[in-house]
């Protein structure tokens, strides 16, 4: 599924969502609410748009859940990134078991995922249906079909309903969730939550759903109140009860505007851990890692919070290089800040120091900038707000006024492979020790840690930031990329 919708397309112009919720699997996030009377117990309809984590790398991940006692029901993503949905009837007697043949892995990508049940249908085959993207999934490793007329329990009375993590609190989920939906009563298809269109007839994109009946046990979950993100915007006031969820949980990343997140599928990952639906980093020694979008024009910005310093390498890379040297800890193609802080590029083995020393040394607790200008092929750092750069010899102090008007930035043409035609990325490396490392590409957090005080967006109004970017420099989101990048 393409990730951008075009800034000025009509799909653009069309129904946004503003809000998802991140739910972190160390914390075992979840959303609860006990089931009243059902509208109709044998039909029913979940709805979810997810950008999965890979916080819990080799552990399930659960979507939403069901149980009172024995009978329970299970949707999820499994160890290995498949679809399952496994569970019994309210009676616990007649199993139900679906695990996809497709994997959904892809950190950078939002997937919008449907299950619906009709228990009453005479064809086995229709009674329980998965959707991804708006397109039915049909090859499934372990298909075993739901016993007409039976009732399984997903909207049954006096049921809970989990959203997150499973009723044993087991599988806590890690990613992002956002256009959350349960409907009772009905066995829907995806056209009633997302659609295609003349303006963008090969993405799968979210519409407005509040028009829906929702059934008795329904629910919709918008997750634009951030002191209650368990509030249910259906009208049905099924509120759903916050456990390890807390207002910075609420997020901008949205099917309608992806944030580039760090990358857990490309770098070496010796070590590694991630977190905070991949903004927060735990490396180990000497590898390096990627993030989710590259920029081949404009000028872009993004910030890292150093948590524990250890030996840290932040910067921007050159991805026509990506597979040859990513166990570096600065790839070739790559420059970056270390905390010394010295320039270095163009991988470890050769690595070059530039004796650019603009304060005595990175420490915990910093906040490093890094603006990096395509068309010219200029880079900056700051170091909580105040702006630096190199000359190869000496350091200057430089005002946010001056990087935007273009003034002093390192020349990346005379230091690593980089080009007009060169497709760039964030990425950050460790070397003999190893660092912890929060990152916010206008995400509007940095891990586990809040902004506080006066934030800052781009000039085009995309994103939160710490510190206000430079004039023109944007956030690292699929709306500025479809204008900029």
């Amino acid at each position: 599924m393409p990730l951008i919708i075009g800034a000025k397309s009509t799909a653009a112009e069309a129904y946004t969502v503003d809000n998802s919720c991140l739910f972190n699997s160390d914390d075992s996030s979840q959303l609860q609410v006990t089931n009243g009377t059902a509208t109709d117990n044998q039909k029913w309809t979940c709805s979810f748009w997810i950008k999965v984590g890979r916080g819990a790398v080799g552990v399930a991940g659960c979507l939403m859940a069901a149980k009172s006692g024995s009978p329970y029901f299970y949707l999820y993503i499994d160890d290995v990134y498949r679809i399952n949905f496994y569970g019994n009837d309210k009676d616990g007697s007649n199993d139900v078991a679906y695990v996809t043949n497709r994997l959904f892995r892809d950190p950078s990508a939002w997937y919008h995922i449907v299950a619906a049940m009709d228990s009453t249908l005479a064809t086995a085959g229709d009674r329980f249906r998965i959707y991804v993207n708006g397109v039915e999934e049909t090859s499934f490793s372990t298909e075993t079909d739901p016993t007409q007329n039976k009732i399984y329990p997903m909207n049954y009375t006096g049921f809970e309903i989990n959203v997150g993590i499973d009723n044993n609190g087991n599988g806590p989920y890690d990613g992002y969730m956002a256009e959350v939906c349960l409907i009772d009563g009905q066995q829907l298809t995806p056209s009633s939550f997302g659609e295609f269109d003349s303006s963008s007839p090969t993405i799968w994109k979210p519409k407005d759903v509040s028009g829906l009946t929702f059934g008795n046990n329904g629910f919709y979950l918008d997750f634009e109140d951030s002191a209650d993100l368990g509030a249910d915007a259906s009208g049905n006031s099924n509120d759903l009860t916050a456990t390890n969820l807390a207002a910075i949980d609420q997020g901008i990343d949205s099917p309608t505007n992806n944030f580039c997140v760090m990358n857990p599928i490309v770098g070496t990952r010796s070590g590694f851990t991630w977190s905070y639906g991949n903004t927060k980093l735990v490396t180990g020694n000497n590898d390096g890692s990627g993030s989710t979008m590259g920029i081949s024009k404009g000028k872009w910005y993004y910030e890292i919070l150093i948590d524990d310093l250890g030996n840290f390498y932040g910067g921007w890379q050159d991805l026509s290089s990506i597979e040859a040297d990513f166990a570096e800890f600065v790839p070739v193609g790559a420059i970056a800040m270390n905390n010394s802080p010295d320039l270095y590029y163009n991988g470890s083995g050769t690595a070059q120091s530039t004796g650019f020393d603009p304060v005595s040394s990175f420490t915990t607790g910093d906040y490093i900038g890094l603006a990096f200008d395509h068309d010219n092929l200029s880079l900056w750092w700051s170091t909580n707000g105040q702006w630096y750069t190199s000359d190869n010899a000496t350091a200057s102090t430089l005002t946010r006024a001056q990087v935007s008007a273009n003034t002093n930035g390192f020349d990346c043409t005379t230091a690593s492979t980089m080009s007009s035609s060169s497709v760039v990325a964030p990425f950050m490396g460790c070397s003999t020790s190893a660092t912890t490392n929060s990152f916010n590409f206008g995400n509007g957090r940095f891990g586990g840690t809040a902004l506080t005080g006066t934030t800052y967006t781009d000039d085009n109004g995309q994103g939160i930031f710490k510190y206000e970017p430079p004039d023109g420099f944007r956030a690292l989101c699929t709306k500025n990329l479809a204008e900029y990048g």
